[in-house]
């Protein structure tokens, strides 16, 4: 009989390494959306316009970015706390935070950048544990059996 290639031990602490980054992370884009709610998409765009100016990066990308930032920041945080689809919402989470972290380089902000791609690789170790999350998934019912021609149900 062949041994598991990870032990029941090692999956219960990668569980936890997965629901801990998630509510890091997950709170990380829930606060920096709650953050930007009272100025609103109209005062988001105006400091990001502000920050922008005088960069490489085209203005209306910076505008497109800026009112989009709100609301993406807000339903990321959600997703990751849910636990709903967490691989793909690692992967989106890991898009995000490189594109701001491309738009903090442009912006000459490369700590704000280094933050970013750190924050990059947390979701990635997001990603490969998210597997063990048990939290992630809803529990799949067993398939019906099937009829064969004669009404009798099959094993396989």
């Amino acid at each position: 009989m062949t041994q598991p290639l990870i032990d029941e031990t090692t999956r219960r602490d990668l569980h936890w390494v997965s629901v801990f980054l998630r509510l890091s992370i997950g709170s990380l884009f829930l606060s920096a959306g709650i953050l930007k709610l009272p100025g609103g998409v109209s005062g988001t765009v105006a400091y990001y316009s502000g920050l922008f100016q005088g960069s490489l990066m085209p203005a209306f990308l910076v505008r497109a970015h800026a009112s989009l930032i709100l609301f993406a920041e807000l339903a990321l945080g959600l997703w990751l706390l849910s636990g709903y689809r967490v691989a793909l919402g690692w992967k989106v989470a890991a898009g995000l935070l490189t594109s701001l972290a491309v738009g903090m380089l442009f912006a000459g902000k490369y700590d704000v950048a280094s933050d970013n791609y750190v924050y990059v690789l947390l979701s990635l170790g997001g990603l490969l544990v998210s597997r063990f999350d048990r939290w992630a998934r809803l529990p799949v019912a067993a398939p019906a059996p099937r009829l064969s021609a004669d009404g009798h149900a099959n094993a396989g």
